[in-house]
């Protein structure tokens, strides 16, 4: 029985979907409906009760769902143990691009501080560019955004990847219907990122395979939740990567625009940035190895540079 398997049945036990406790564990329903099968065939039992409205216990998931905020407490004493025989203080000096910083990295975080209660994290906010800069010269520890060219003192290591969407409030989405079934762009507002950001060079390459479209001027925002709040207020389309509005398409606030595999949309792939050749301070490594735990991502030992078919 595995803790992930346990980590999934308490939160869709705590949240009553499993779409909303995929988004809160940041994995995939799938995986979130695996875990529950096999625990149901380990213990020989059904534990959920799924129907359109809701997702409900049966006597044996409340039973379990006891044992289960048991287990965890017990486990929370037993990594508390280390942690009171050492304090381990200092400061903690990060660089993330606003997908990562706002999407990634908080659960990571939380779990850091809860675990390094005395260690002072500073995130700083910026585009691929300034972030790989502040890792180069040594302002930031550690930084999270999608490869740049150019930086050879550096070392990138994948993280994850997310997949663009082309999405706009159902308003729009209805009066431009005919026009965006035909994928006829002409008298659609597009809302792109600031160029500079990986997501507005994708989207800028996406729009070219299209062909010529005497398209409105579109609109630049300097950060991605900008470019939500214009499409919820149904101004234009943005091409924004999926975790940034999976909610908003959950709850139908936001719609996505159906293309056809010719056009599907591309990945945004985003990575660990840190400086080649170079042992990591100890509050970095900790971070690190807690990046490792939670996500699987194994940092290279030597430091290889990332290269641009990486990305």
């Amino acid at each position: 029985m595995k803790i992930d398997h346990l980590l999934s049945f308490r939160k869709v036990a705590q949240t009553g979907s499993f779409t909303r406790a995929a988004q809160e564990l940041f994995i995939t329903q799938p995986t979130v409906t695996h875990h529950i099968q096999q625990l149901e065939y380990e213990l020989g039992c059904s534990l959920l009760i799924r129907s359109n409205q809701d997702t409900r216990l049966t006597p044996e998931g409340e039973e379990l769902l006891v044992k289960v905020g048991e287990l965890f407490r017990l486990l929370e004493e037993i990594k508390g143990i280390a942690s009171r025989k050492k304090v381990i203080s200092g400061e903690l000096k990060l660089a993330a691009s606003s997908v990562m910083g706002t999407y990634f990295l908080p659960p990571l975080l939380k779990i850091f501080s809860d675990k390094y209660a005395d260690i002072d994290i500073n995130l700083k906010f910026g585009n691929s560019y300034a972030i790989a800069t502040w890792v180069q010269d040594g302002f930031v520890d550690v930084g999270f955004a999608p490869w740049v060219p150019g930086f050879t003192s550096l070392v990138f290591d994948k993280a994850t990847a997310e997949p663009c969407v082309l999405v706009a409030s159902p308003a729009y989405c209805e009066a431009h219907r005919d026009a965006l079934r035909n994928l006829d762009f002409s008298a659609v507002r597009f809302i792109l990122r600031e160029k500079g950001t990986r997501v507005h060079e994708l989207a800028m390459g996406w729009m070219k395979r299209l062909g010529r479209m005497d398209a409105p001027t579109p609109l630049i925002t300097g950060d991605m939740e900008s470019s939500k709040n214009l499409v919820l207020s149904g101004v234009g389309v943005a091409i924004i990567p999926r975790c940034c509005v999976e909610q908003s398409l959950c709850v139908g606030s936001m719609e996505e625009i159906k293309l056809p595999e010719s056009l599907r949309m591309p990945a945004v792939e985003y990575f660990v940035v840190r400086r080649k050749n170079e042992k990591a301070e100890p509050i970095s490594e900790l971070l690190l190895s807690e990046l490792n735990e939670r996500y699987g991502i194994r940092l290279q030992k030597n430091g290889r540079l990332g290269t641009e078919s990486s990305s």
